[in-house]
């Protein structure tokens, strides 16, 4: 059985912190950029937070949502537009290795970046093992809507 919730990231370990151990870990020298704990959720890049849901179906998934997509704005939130292509130029080993290897998750996880396109499409890039049910669950789940397509 598929479990999920929400999953606010703690302030400690620090993301910052994280994304140096992945990088020693990968040995790359230099960051260039890493995420952040903010408004209760997970900021990287110059992008509003994501909202961030936690699976467990066996192995651990992180799912990140740009609230933006979904009608809901947290408080403080950018009022800007996202980018266009901001899920294709995402540079999504900066932003999920340190997830992954975050102590709330024994063993690891997998994070999916979720971009919706319109109601019933999203997009995903995923960082570790696929997991489409778990992506679909948690979009379900905060929107209302369930009947979503991968494209």
């Amino acid at each position: 059985m598929i479990q999920a919730s929400p999953w606010i990231p703690p302030g400690l370990p620090s993301l910052e912190r994280l994304a140096w151990e992945a990088a020693d870990a990968a040995d790359i020298t230099t960051l260039r950029a890493w995420p952040e704990v903010q408004l209760a959720g997970v900021a990287f890049g110059g992008l509003p937070p994501f909202l961030c849901w936690q699976v467990f179906d066996g192995t651990h998934h992180l799912v990140l949502l740009q609230v933006r997509e979904i009608g809901a704005l947290l408080r403080q939130s950018r009022m800007e537009v996202l980018p266009k292509d901001w899920l294709k130029t995402l540079d999504l080993p900066s932003l999920a290795q340190p997830l992954a290897i975050h102590p709330d998750f024994p063993g690891g996880t997998s994070v999916h970046v979720v971009h919706l396109i319109e109601p019933g499409r999203l997009r995903v890039r995923d960082h570790g093992q696929p997991a489409p049910e778990a992506v679909v669950l948690v979009v379900a789940r905060l929107t209302g809507i369930h009947d979503w397509h991968l494209c």
